[in-house]
């Protein structure tokens, strides 16, 4: 499927790069500009430096049980438009910056690996969704490529899109842990526009797995209790039964819808039917709106269980909650270091 923009930005000091020349004759565009920097209007893609870190602490909300996991920050959005994602409050569906300078990048994975001891978890899905882009922008493959025999690493590759080019044109991809954001299909439908289909997403996690000899990890974040939630969640734990039984997954994560000030009144701006603001919410402690806790607690109870009757040796975990509901989910005290080790341990097996 070829991208398309209305608008291309290109910062002059990337114009003559071969990535630039190279993405610029993939895609589509309608006009374009030459800029200075990483300002730009919005509304296209912009080409440009990453004059920050490549390679970040994943940006755990204050307050939260948070499980020592490391980011890319590759660039940011996504082509998907998916009515729920806290992206597009900051970037616009579809507007899109991707940093060129790779080198800067690989040197910073390598200076990771060196410098701290002990199980790295690596994720390329925090600032929008790579796979979805990667056929113009194949990052995950070079990051694969580099990462190759590292030890104690692995690379997690997230995404709603069903292209696995990058893992499985690999020549070692043992280290990548290939992960999908999963909803029940009439979600996916009403909600995550252009995104690959459950089946597709199923479909290629266990087609990678069982080629290439990748682990997977699932995450419902965010769980939506829209109608019939049960019912439709209950059905998608059965699907993923039927496609990944036997498969290495190394963890499944939950995490209820949760939006800064300011996300519902542009969620309603384009899509006032969305049907997702409709239950009751409360301002946190991190500054985020959520559903009352009570409320939380009843969704992850529900997949949990559900989860655990066909994945019992899973790690499944709540990302960005508070130390509170995880005190009454598991009846202990439970903190960032107790994730991290968890997580971690999935790993070594």
């Amino acid at each position: 499927m070829t991208l398309r923009f209305k608008n291309l930005y290109v910062d002059a000091r990337v114009k003559d790069l071969p990535l630039a020349k190279q993405i610029e004759s993939l895609i589509e565009f309608e006009q374009r500009h030459e800029v200075s920097g990483e300002q730009h209007p919005g509304d296209g893609l912009l080409l440009t430096l990453n004059r920050g870190a490549f390679i970040k602490p994943c940006p755990g909300q204050k307050g939260s049980v948070c499980c020592g996991y490391w980011v890319v920050e590759w660039g940011m959005g996504c082509p998907f438009e998916c009515e729920y994602c806290i992206i597009q409050n900051y970037t616009g569906a579809g507007d899109i910056t991707l940093f060129l300078n790779w080198e800067d990048c690989r040197r910073e994975i390598i200076d990771l690996r060196e410098r701290i001891s002990g199980p790295i978890r690596l994720g390329t899905g925090q600032f929008g969704d790579p796979l979805a882009l990667e056929g113009i922008f194949p990052l995950n493959a070079a990051i694969i490529e580099w990462t190759a025999g590292m030890h104690d690493f692995t690379l997690e590759v997230k995404s709603k899109s069903a292209d696995i080019t990058a893992v499985m044109q690999a020549k070692d991809a043992h280290h990548v842990t290939l992960a999908f954001s999963l909803n029940p299909q009439e979600y996916i439908d009403r909600l995550e526009h252009g995104a690959a289909s459950l089946r597709e997403r199923l479909n290629a996690a266990a087609t990678a797995a069982r080629e290439k000899g990748c682990a997977l990890a699932f995450h419902f974040d965010p769980l939506l209790p829209l109608q019939n939630w049960q019912e439709r969640y209950a059905e998608v734990f059965e699907l993923m039964h039927e496609y990944l039984h036997g498969l290495k997954i190394n963890w499944i994560s939950l995490g209820t819808f949760r939006f800064p000030k300011g996300f519902q009144e542009n969620v309603e701006k384009y899509h006032p039917d969305t049907g997702i603001l409709a239950e009751e919410f409360y301002p946190s402690t991190d500054g985020k709106i959520r559903y009352f806790r009570p409320f939380r607690e009843q969704i992850y109870n529900f997949a949990r269980a559900g989860l655990q009757k066909y994945f019992a040796e899973v790690p499944i975990y709540m990302c960005m909650e508070t130390p509170e509901v995880w005190e009454r989910l598991k009846n202990t005290t439970f903190g960032s270091a107790d994730l991290k080790k968890m997580l971690d341990r999935s790993l070594q097996k």
